[in-house]
């Protein structure tokens, strides 16, 4: 199983599986999006969910194309609970994704205020292989869609009130007419399964060769800076040769394209927005393997915005003591070695100095903050400081969320 892993992870050879949703008179209205880890795999291997449902999104949307894909029917996707509480994550086209909340998610006020939000971004949510326990009765009150695999039994008392309280019911796993017509007796509205067609394997011939992980890392400190610079952007997403074919392709999707196709990439980066960028970008990252967690990444932000607000006390250059800030904690946040990373980097001497000696002035300000961090009382770093690079880096996550 290892074995597969390793080589799914250095050919590239992933792709995706659609299988439809039908109404009840055999309409095909819908999909769902089903993760393969080789063209020829008639069923998903999956080793990590939020990896798996990255490189499915990232296949479906920005190497194929919705319109392409599904044209105006819903695409379902499943989603873990790790997925659903990384606010990068929100910024997918809610008018046409259906997130399906896994079975096996642990039910937490964390996942509840994620959802909620969710909700109030405009997205329709589904609950996957729905059996009514204790722990997830909560999730009711913002489903709108919910899923039976019916091949482990039909709880006819628990359809029939949950069909009367208005909650539109999806049967799958529907092998035949016999239990198309049975369900569909019992107030289901949706279907899938055997019974209409198998999931149909998709082909993509695009190059999955990103750059180095220092050209996404830039992207990351630009992204995330208070001081988003446009042709920056511009600059690092064309030396990505695949990252600049998802933004060109979804820039010039059906549901962002004006009537004027766009040919710069500065007008594609307008029509995407900075905050589909952000998911974008993100899908990208997580599909190669090298996640930014939310956790890390928020760890990563306030130690910038610490660094930058210091920077401007002391008369540095504020920009500087961002990507110091932001580049030191990188390591944590894409798992990876220091020394690697700087050999990747074109940083510059003065921060390079700071990065890997803690040398000059601006190494001066890094080793104050992360003594900071550690709980060291200093008049150089007032505490309000550092509460106030904290609540920036929230409000900076959060206003993904909402």
């Amino acid at each position: 199983m290892q074995g597969s892993a390793q080589e799914e992870t250095s050919t590239g050879h992933y792709t995706i599986a659609i299988q439809p949703i039908v109404n009840a008179q055999l309409h095909h209205v819908a999909d769902e999006l089903l993760y393969r880890g080789d063209f020829s795999a008639g069923t998903a291997a999956v080793f990590d969910d939020v990896q798996a449902t990255a490189r499915a999104c990232a296949v479906a949307i920005y190497e194929i194309g919705l319109d392409k894909l599904c044209g105006q029917r819903k695409l379902f996707i499943n989603a873990s609970g790790e997925w659903l509480l990384n606010p990068d994550l929100d910024g997918l086209p809610k008018e046409q994704i259906v997130i399906e909340v896994l079975e096996d998610t642990a039910v937490s006020d964390a996942l509840l205020t994620a959802l909620r939000q969710l909700k109030t971004q405009g997205y329709t949510l589904a609950l996957d292989d729905f059996e009514l326990t204790d722990a997830n009765r909560s999730l009711l009150a913002l489903a709108d869609i919910i899923k039976f695999d019916i091949s482990t039994g039909l709880p006819k008392a628990l359809i029939q009130r949950l069909y009367q309280d208005g909650y539109t019911l999806l049967a799958e796993r529907v092998e035949t007419y016999e239990e198309f017509e049975q369900c569909k007796a019992l107030g289901f509205s949706l279907f899938q399964g055997y019974f209409y067609q198998r999931p149909q394997v998709q082909t993509t011939k695009t190059q999955r060769h990103s750059t180095s992980r220092a050209n996404q890392m830039q992207l990351l400190a630009q992204l995330y800076s208070d001081k988003v610079r446009l042709p920056a952007l511009s600059t690092l997403i064309a030396r990505d040769p695949y990252l600049l074919n998802a933004v060109f392709k979804r820039a010039n999707s059906a549901e962002k394209a004006s009537q004027r196709p766009a040919y710069k990439l500065m007008d594609c980066i307008h029509i995407i927005g900075l905050k589909e960028l952000r998911t974008l970008v993100s899908i990208v990252m997580l599909a190669g393997n090298n996640p930014a967690s939310k956790i890390n990444l928020t760890s990563g932000l306030t130690r910038a915005f610490a660094c930058e607000a210091l920077a401007e006390q002391r008369g540095l250059d504020e920009e500087e003591g961002f990507i110091a800030g932001l580049f030191s904690h990188m390591p944590v946040i894409l798992g990876i070695d220091l020394d690697a990373m700087l050999q990747e980097l074109p940083l510059s001497q003065t921060i390079h100095q700071a990065l890997t000696l803690r040398q000059g002035r601006l190494g001066r300000l890094l080793t104050d903050i992360e003594a900071s961090e550690q709980g060291s009382t200093s008049s150089d770093v007032p505490a309000e400081l550092m509460l106030q690079a904290a609540a920036e880096a929230r409000a900076l996550m959060d206003t993904h969320i909402s």
